[in-house]
């Protein structure tokens, strides 16, 4: 009817503007969507319908599953090297499975094209708590690519682990290597001092040179005591022979006869006594019985006499004199032997002591042998550990449970896609049939308009749809205007509602035409606006009128119109809507929305005393 950006610019209003009232209504009606959304049950059913085939479609052929295989393995660390951070190691031994170098030998031995970002998200490695046991999990569209996967990768997995095991181990053998020759070297210095130190002092080995010098002066020491005291035992029986041949006459009487035997007995008992005497001493017991056999066969008188006496060289004188001679000798031999080995110990003395000034060099020269021997051994041994390693590498993984065929899928989402597939069509065929009900961002219902045009609809009709809706909307408008005091000011929103407002007036029946030069009039009128083209001269008039009802056309007016109605009438208070051509399907929805009582209750703001007349071409009743 009217452009709605025509001098909307250039004029302000004079009144002072109310702020803007809360809004009544819906953007877009609910009910509306609910009714489009029912009349067309049957379309949102055939999308869930088509959404269950192609979902089970899409399960059985194109949405894949994921099965995973597990390899257990247990990691033994303490044959391969002492760990002293075992969670550390631990950690860096599972993450060494995902090193490019691993997947790129996977990939290739299972002749695959993925990428490696890819193939790796099918492998995982975990460890459980407190624990050395590794599971290796490997995911793929089958049970058999799945274990393929999980031992191929288990293989991968330690053939590198043995290919750093052998690399390290090499690398420390030629350590050792090129140690064991510097350590040689250190020996057979070491070796050659000692070697030249022995040489210059005359010892084989000190230690067993010496232990043997001090054995050997023990032995001299003994014999040289020994010798010693048997020299002195020599000297004393030879006083005491020299003391009894003194005692013992040269010639004795060596037989008589006696005539009793008592006589007899007494004197062999005397010369055997005087025969002891020379080679016993006197406590002897030997020389004591003797004694006192003697004594006895003494204290008893003679009974007989000497008949026949014979008389000859003393047996004990004789004895006694070989004795002396015999002791003499083994006196002399006695001596020589200690004074010969007095000299000999004496010798092993000096030569202990020669080696004990000599012993601290001698020990530090042997120490540094037999260090270097033992650094040398050590080393040894670890290359031949070491050596061991390079041919067969220790890895320190174990395969306890190899992987096996999964009996279900791990992940897979055919259930969800049959599940989730049918709703998610019939959402969006909800989705579209609400869409297709907005029909080009027009109001189409009271709700709708009450809340963009932001003001009251104070009646709604199916009219000029259908003729019973006037007469209805007659006596609604009616009812209300002859309660409402002041001027309303009637004005179609579009040029195709003029005829409908017309008809409307005429209908509403007669009032009188208010009194615009000051003359009185009746309280109640109702202005029809009909010049499209004079934008001030409607704002003027909107600021004489106490209401502006906007006839408006169901889904007839863009929003971006209702929006700039406001704007256009340069007012913010008292605007109402009467919606016409509302359809049958949307009758029974509200036909009153927003402050209705408010719209038609009291004169606005106070107006002037006079008002002008209304412009030429406006229709008064």
């Amino acid at each position: 009817m009217f452009s709605l950006d025509e001098g909307a610019e250039h004029e302000t209003p004079s009144t002072p503007v109310r702020n803007e009232a809360v809004r009544s209504g819906y953007p877009v009606d609910p009910l509306r969507i609910a009714r489009v959304l029912r009349r067309r049950w049957r379309v949102i059913a055939g999308a869930f319908a088509l959404g269950i085939i192609l979902g089970v479609l899409l399960a059985k052929t194109v949405v894949p599953r994921e099965f995973t295989a597990q390899t257990i393995l247990v990691w033994e660390p303490a044959r391969v090297r002492e760990v002293r951070n075992a969670e550390r190691e631990l950690q860096t031994l599972m993450n060494t499975l995902e090193l490019p170098n691993n997947l790129a030998e996977l990939r290739k031995r299972m002749s695959l094209t993925v990428m490696l970002d890819s193939l790796a998200r099918q492998i995982d490695i975990s460890v459980a708590r407190d624990s050395n046991i590794l599971t290796l999990s490997a995911t793929a569209v089958s049970p058999e690519e799945a274990v393929r996967l999980s031992d191929t990768m288990t293989q991968v997995f330690l053939d590198s682990r043995r290919a750093s095991e052998r690399a390290r181990a090499e690398e420390q053998l030629q350590s050792l290597v090129e140690e064991v020759g510097k350590v040689q070297a250190q020996l057979t210095e070491a070796r050659a001092h000692y070697d030249r130190f022995r040489l210059e002092n005359g010892i084989a080995d000190l230690t067993l040179d010496r232990q043997a010098v001090i054995e050997e002066a023990a032995r001299l020491r003994t014999e040289m005591n020994r010798f010693r005291i048997e020299a002195e035992a020599s000297d004393a029986r030879a006083i005491l022979l020299r003391h009894a041949a003194r005692a013992q006459p040269a010639r004795v009487v060596l037989s008589e006869t006696e005539s009793l035997y008592e006589t007899r007995k007494l004197a062999e008992l005397r010369a055997e006594l005087t025969t002891r005497r020379a080679s016993l001493s006197e406590e002897h017991p030997e020389v004591l019985g003797l004694t006192a056999a003697v004594q006895a066969l003494e204290s008893r008188p003679p009974g007989s006499t000497v008949s026949d006496r014979v008389v000859g060289a003393n047996p004990a004188w004789t004895f006694l004199q070989n004795n002396l001679m015999d002791v003499d000798t083994q006196r002399e031999a006695a001596q020589r032997k200690w004074r010969s080995y007095a000299e000999v110990e004496a010798a092993a003395r000096e030569r202990i002591a020669r080696l004990s000034a000599i012993e601290g060099q001698a020990s530090s020269l042997l120490a540094q042998v037999h260090i270097t021997e033992t650094r040398l051994a050590d080393l040894q041994a670890r290359e031949k550990v070491i050596e061991g390693e390079v041919r067969q590498p220790e890895v320190g993984l174990r395969v306890l449970t190899p992987a096996t065929p999964p009996l279900r899928p791990s992940k897979s989402y055919r259930r969800a896609v049959v599940l989730l597939l049918p709703p998610c069509f019939a959402l969006l065929a909800a989705v579209a049939l609400a869409a297709s009900a907005l029909r080009g961002l027009k109001p189409w219902t009271p709700a709708e308009l009450s809340f963009w045009g932001r003001g009251p609809v104070v009646a709604a009709t199916t009219w000029p749809a259908t003729p019973d809706g006037l007469e209805e909307l007659v006596l609604d408008l009616r009812a209300a205007l002859d309660e409402a005091p002041g001027t309303t000011l009637l004005l179609p929103l579009a040029t195709s509602q003029r005829e409908a407002a017309r008809e409307l007036l005429s209908l509403l029946g007669p009032l009188d035409v208010p009194a615009w030069d000051g003359v009185s009039g009746r309280d109640a009128a109702l202005v029809l606006w009909e010049e499209a083209n004079r934008p001030l001269a409607l704002r003027r008039a909107v600021r004489q009128s106490d209401r502006v009802l906007v006839l408006a056309g169901s889904g007839a007016h863009s929003l971006f119109e209702v929006l700039a109605l406001r704007r256009l009438l340069g007012s913010e208070e008292r605007i109402g809507f009467v919606m016409v051509g509302l359809g049958t399907d949307l009758a029974t929805h509200p036909d009153r929305v927003g402050e209705v009582m408010g719209f038609w209750s009291g004169p606005g703001e106070a107006k002037g005393p006079e008002r002008p007349r209304p412009a030429k071409g406006a229709a008064l009743t």
